[in-house]
């Protein structure tokens, strides 16, 4: 009896491995570094079976996020909402007139179906950093900051990204309360 209930037991465990494990999206299945036509993005978003989720109205970026956002004249943003197991991750794009891709920001929440516990955030966030120092090189600015010494209820940690045709900055935030958030700007001018 006790050797039925210890195998039990391990087939439990290799299935809880195997769940978890497939649930998380790798980072290059995410995130396209490249800026296509945004004729092109919505035929990608809609053969992934994303979620449109525009608001309907323009909003902006703040320069620290995107210093050149104000000498666009930008189309009402689009966002996607695609469901990826352990995160659910919106990515919202800016596009012009002409159709040219200018910025996307690709934004990780917790799966509200889920419990996605703080491990995984820290590892997708380190995934991702992994992705983009292999694609545009070393950053050129990591600021992280102690959510235990922090007098904030909710921090943020910033790694920022300078290549010959690609910025990236990505951005971490954590709260006190549990709060756990990821997103990643990336523009090409």
């Amino acid at each position: 009896m006790k050797s039925r209930i210890f195998y039990v037991f391990i087939l439990l465990i290799f299935y809880s491995c195997s769940v978890n494990k497939s649930s998380n999206v790798p980072v290059q299945d995410e995130i396209d570094l490249s800026f296509k036509s945004f004729t092109e993005i919505k035929k990608e978003e809609i053969g992934k079976k994303s979620k449109d989720i525009t608001l309907g109205y323009f909003w902006g970026i703040g320069e620290d996020i995107y210093p050149t956002f104000e000498k666009h004249t930008f189309e009402i943003p689009k966002s996607y909402q695609r469901n990826e197991n352990n995160f659910i991750l919106k990515v919202d794009y800016f596009f012009t007139k002409d159709d040219q891709t200018k910025f996307k920001l690709y934004e990780w929440n917790e799966n509200g179906k889920n419990e996605v516990a703080h491990s995984l955030f820290d590892e997708k966030f380190y995934e991702i950093k992994k992705y983009i120092t292999q694609k545009l090189g070393k950053p050129y600015l990591e600021v992280y900051e102690d959510l235990e010494k922090s007098k904030e209820e909710t921090v943020r940690d910033d790694i920022k990204w300078q290549s010959k045709n690609l910025n990236a900055n990505l951005f971490r935030f954590r709260g006190k309360g549990g709060f756990d958030q990821i997103r990643l700007a990336i523009y090409c001018d």
